[in-house]
């Protein structure tokens, strides 16, 4: 019995609540039979369906509180009282038996009554048995024995399906018997098909979840012998309409005369079929399938027959069950042997994300996923095809989002869920999601393409409101059953039961990973504080150690600096001093060159060695002089525009470049910052030198180019096409009075020219280099820092740092 309804409120079907329709209290019978309601314990008749009449002559209320042995004699009291007594749940329920009603009424006619018990109420279906019964049973017997044997001739289970059919058919006589799988959504499918010549074939057809809706597939379940005599005969209410006991509508779940939905019916008129049988096909515990039969006049058949036909129901269910579980195993072996490779990948290295990122093919083998995303330690890796970056991040928010405290999420209609993933749906139709730490968002994301494909559907699935004349309406299925196809998309294979525990499984050994590599994490962790801790102690005496020498190193460098001072005051007094001397040898020289007539030739010699002697040395005081002046200071640090600087060498070389035919290149130098008269003097020195050291039989070439450029500096090259030198001399030439050439009549100088060049370069924290081969020409590199150059553009000249400048 059930207390969710009443007939004394009946149940209103809509579009929107057909799904709810409660099918197991009709409240009535289909007519080719009679029902008793008895209670278990007392036997005493309850209810009885209406048309009792035309089967005892007896109107339903002569039964009413009644014996059954009353109704259905001794025996059958004796039968029942013995199997409700049994500990065996088989027994207590659809057993048949041939029985005779009780003395008074009708003789001479035999019944099968079935029975079945739930809770304290029990069902007893009654309907005539046909006369032939002893030559059908062994008929029956015989199509059994014959089919069971056969089935070992096939290997393929469609073969199977297709020989079921053919022989439900024979054994039943109806014009259409049909085998009819759901899917994993209980949308059905005919998978094989025997029907007579002048039918059209639903093989291959689908037909949709509402069809058959939950609450008729839990009856299929619960009863797995489901008839229908007639769709146009009348039903036979029950009397009373309540069990008198519970005042409630009596639950016929378990009743093959059980009457129909007119839903149902109406479906069944719209396909033009009169009678029908459905036989539950049940694997694990679950409604597999259905072997449906169709017949197109009434049509009925015996409870032997009935039998028969589950008995072959039995065995395919059986034959399916071992095919699945056989390519289950097979199947779940697969994935096994995938998470132990994917844990010896990890065992084998010290960081386990490389175990993973080594067998990328296992990965995805382990959810048969083209693509998978993961985020572990704090980064985030994608394999295979899986969307963009930004739509990952956006599909893992809204992941977080969804399973709150849940750790796995999957389906394999995401685009359904969220219409805003759609525009991935090609690559991310299906996803499968696990959790490994919400704390740090860990997880693992497979991803399933799009399978584009069309089904055939067996009309058109929809329900619509037929209204009547009389201004009522009903609820009326489908009316064609003709062939439409609908493209279906946005949809991936979904994942099973064994690729969802083998994920499980997956996770569970990455969590023994996580927490593994946590503790080694602690124990690192500790034993990096106790190393900081000792190296802390040393680094105190360490830097009381470097603190002393320290103190040593700035009483050293403020001694070499008042040595370098007095060295440079040396330097300057020594040469101003000097040149008091050579001027006076230089004019009492002129003044004996005025008399040079009166002296003999070798005097004459002596006087022009000593002229020029004084002259060389002059120079070369006033070189030194200049020299030990070089020095750059923050103060005179400014924002130089180097091809400015070029125009002004340039016109203090005007002559000597007029007079040698020199030809010039020069390319945009940009700006620095520097001391723009050192600078000056930087370049003009090396422009001499260019111009100066030419081969007697070539005008000079010189180029000055900006050739490379960092963050940091600027190098410059000045390349000519002079006398050049042998590459041991690259170093040497920057020294102080170094000269390769000792030809004074040819290249006249100090040998102080590029020591000055490399001091003013070096003042500037710089480098200066060349290249040079002999008689191909030199190439000097000038590299100069360039900080600052920024903030002094801002400042417009603004005064900088001397950060880069000498100490």
């Amino acid at each position: 019995m059930t207390k969710k309804e009443s007939p004394h409120k009946p149940f209103v079907v809509t579009l929107d609540n057909c799904h709810q329709e409660p099918i197991h209290i009709p409240g009535s019978i289909q007519a080719h039979g009679m029902l008793i309601v008895i209670g278990r314990h007392d036997f005493m008749i309850k209810q009885v369906s209406e048309n009792i009449l035309q089967f005892t002559g007896e109107p339903a209320e002569f039964f009413l509180g009644k014996s059954i042995a009353e109704l259905l004699g001794e025996s059958f009291y004796t039968f029942i009282n013995v199997a409700l007594g049994s500990e065996s749940k088989y027994a207590r329920t659809a057993n048949s038996i041939k029985v005779k009603l009780s003395p008074g009424l009708p003789k001479d006619v035999l019944y099968d009554a079935v029975f079945h018990c739930e809770g304290d109420v029990v069902l007893i279906d009654v309907e005539q048995s046909p006369q032939e019964v002893n030559i059908q049973y062994a008929s029956y017997y015989h199509k059994i024995k014959e089919f069971t044997r056969s089935l070992s001739e096939h290997a393929e289970l469609q073969a199977i399906f297709e020989r079921s059919v053919a022989e439900v058919r024979d054994l039943t006589g109806y014009d259409r018997v049909m085998l009819y799988r759901f899917d994993h959504e209980y949308n059905g499918e005919v998978i094989a098909e025997s029907k007579v010549d002048r039918l059209n074939s639903f093989l291959g057809q689908h037909f949709p979840e509402s069809d058959i809706p939950a609450q008729a597939r839990a009856l299929y379940v619960k009863n797995k012998v489901r008839i229908i005599a007639d769709v146009n005969a009348t039903p036979s209410p029950l009397v009373p309409p309540v069990h008198p006991d519970s005042d409630m509508s009596t639950d016929l779940g378990l009743s093959m005369l059980r009457s129909v939905s007119p839903i149902h019916i109406q479906y069944l008129k719209n396909m033009g079929v009169c009678a029908s049988m459905s036989i539950s096909i049940i694997v694990d515990d679950h409604l597999w399938g259905l072997i449906a039969c169709h017949h197109y006049s009434p049509h009925l058949v015996s409870v032997e027959t009935r039998e028969a036909a589950l008995f072959l129901s039995v065995l395919i269910s059986h034959l399916i069950t071992t095919n699945d579980r056989s390519q289950a195993r097979l199947y779940d072996s697969e994935l096994l042997a995938l998470n132990a490779r994917l844990a010896e990948n990890m065992v084998q290295v010290v960081n386990y994300v490389d175990g993973l990122r080594k067998d990328i093919p296992a990965m995805l083998g382990l959810t048969s996923a083209e693509g998978v995303v993961w985020n572990l330690e704090g980064h985030t890796e994608s394999y295979g095809t899986t969307p963009t970056e930004e739509q990952t991040e956006q599909l893992v928010d809204w992941l977080f989002a969804k399973v709150g405290k849940s750790f796995l999420f999957h389906t394999h209609k995401l685009s359904e869920i969220n219409p805003a993933f759609r525009e991935f749906a090609g690559v991310a139709s299906g996803i499968l999601f696990i959790v490994l730490s919400f704390t740090d968002r860990q997880y693992f994301l497979w991803f399933r393409p799009e399978v584009m494909n069309t089904k055939n559907w067996g009309g058109k699935p929809e329900k619509t409101i037929e209204f009547l004349d009389d201004g009522s309406h009903r609820l009326m299925p489908r009316r064609s059953f003709e062939l439409w196809k609908e493209k279906v998309r946005y949809t991936s294979a979904p994942f099973n039961e064994i690729e969802i525990r083998n994920v499980l499984k997956f996770r569970n050994t990455m969590q023994n990973y996580l927490m593994v590599n946590t503790e080694l994490l602690r124990e690192r962790n500790a034993d990096l504080e106790r190393k900081i801790a000792q190296r802390t102690l040393s680094l105190e005496q360490e830097i009381r150690e470097r603190e002393k020498i320290q103190q040593e190193l700035e009483l050293s460098l403020r001694a070499l600096q008042a040595s370098n001072k007095e060295l440079e005051q040396f330097a300057y007094i020594a040469s101003h001093d000097l040149q008091e001397p050579l001027r006076k040898i230089q004019v009492l020289g002129d003044r004996l060159h005025n008399f040079s007539d009166q002296l003999d030739a070798r005097s004459q010699d002596y006087l022009q060695r000593m002229i020029k002697a004084a002259n060389r040395m002059q120079m070369l005081v006033v070189d030194l002089l200049s020299f030990s002046r070089i020095g750059v200071t923050g103060d005179s640090v400014r924002y130089v525009n180097l091809n400015d600087v070029m125009k002004d060498v340039l016109s203090n070389l005007h002559i000597a470049i007029e007079e040698s035919g020199a030809q010039i290149d020069i390319g945009d130098l940009g700006s620095i910052c520097a001391d723009a008269s050192q600078i000056n003097r930087l370049f003009q020195n090396l422009m001499q030198n260019a111009i100066k050291f030419v081969r007697q039989d070539a005008a000079p070439d010189i180029s000055v180019h900006r050739v490379e450029e960092t963050a940091n500096t600027a190098t410059f090259e000045i390349r000519d096409n002079g006398i050049g030198f042998e590459k041991e001399y690259e170093e040497k030439i920057f020294g102080l009075f170094n000269r390769l050439h000792k030809s004074s009549e040819d290249y006249q100088g100090t040998g102080l020219g590029l020591a000055v060049c490399r001091k003013i370069v070096e003042s500037h924290r710089g480098k200066i280099w060349a290249r040079s081969r002999l008689g191909e020409g030199t190439s000097f590199f000038i590299q100069l820092p360039l900080r600052g150059a920024v903030e002094a553009r801002r400042q417009g000249d603004a005064l900088i740092a001397d950060s880069f400048l000498e100490d």
